[in-house]
């Protein structure tokens, strides 16, 4: 089956914390050819999912994004009930049975595992926060793995080292909206995130962090027949990442846009 043969390629062992980020529309139309039928995109999805499950064990975890922005424009949010805005990996993740989802209400993750009662416990109202999962990423040596999407748009983990560090061209901005708890309790709550200067033109441009990364060995290449897949150790390159703040002014993280 070319979904065993698939998760067989990740660089996936035994007792891994794995954040799982990608664009799944080149493989799934490999697979199912010109059958796109619902049902049958969300098993082979499912079927993905149960074989990473399988692949890390019990002793790993499994966190893929459910974030949903609708926080940051005032509109109530429900943990069980809002919707996942990044792709159809969430959106499966989290009709899973055996899927927790964490608190933050922009930045949230669907787990599983080890850890997935850990994560789904976190209080943090910070979006990039030490306490945020981003953290526990960083701190439990995890990997994020990249099917068939640009680090530009996947490597959300930069913007965790950026607001570790306290850069000058983003800013603490808090968000303020109603809450509904796993408890069914609703109440107005705030949370934070460290966001762009608009102002000032700031735009993010990471492109240049692929070749650091692959000479500092912190990010593998492979390919699944056309499909591209990037595997990045993320305390490895949070360390890169921070270099590049400190020492080189954040040259390999953003850009300025004048007006």
């Amino acid at each position: 089956m070319i979904t065993s043969y698939f998760v067989d390629s990740l660089k996936i062992n035994k007792g891994d914390i794995i954040l799982l980020t990608g664009d799944l529309t080149s493989l799934l139309l490999k697979i199912i050819q010109k059958n796109n039928n619902k049902k049958i995109i969300i098993k082979i999805i499912n079927q993905i999912i149960d074989s990473i499950i399988k692949k890390i064990g019990k002793d790993g975890t499994l966190l893929i994004h459910t974030f949903n922005w609708d926080f940051c424009k005032g509109l109530a949010f429900d943990i069980k009930r809002s919707k996942c805005q990044t792709g159809i990996l969430g959106k499966i993740a989290l009709e899973r049975e055996d899927f927790l989802r964490t608190q933050h209400p922009i930045y949230s993750f669907a787990v599983y595992g080890k850890y997935a009662y850990y994560l789904s416990n976190l209080k943090n109202k910070g979006s990039f926060s030490c306490d945020s999962p981003f953290g526990f990423l960083h701190k439990k040596n995890g990997k994020q793995i990249i099917i068939d999407m640009s680090l530009k748009d996947a490597f959300t983990f930069s913007h965790y080292v950026e607001t570790i560090n306290n850069v000058n061209y983003r800013f603490n901005k808090t968000f303020t909206a109603l809450y509904t708890d796993i408890e069914n309790k609703t109440e107005t709550r705030q949370y934070d995130m460290y966001v762009r200067n608009l102002e000032l033109g700031v735009i993010n441009n990471i492109e240049p962090l692929e070749n650091i990364f692959i000479q500092n060995k912190a990010m593998c290449i492979d390919y699944f027949y056309e499909i591209k897949i990037r595997t990045v150790n993320l305390a490895m390159a949070f360390d890169i990442i921070e270099n590049d703040i400190l020492n080189n002014k954040a040259k390999n993280l953003y850009q300025i846009i004048k007006k």
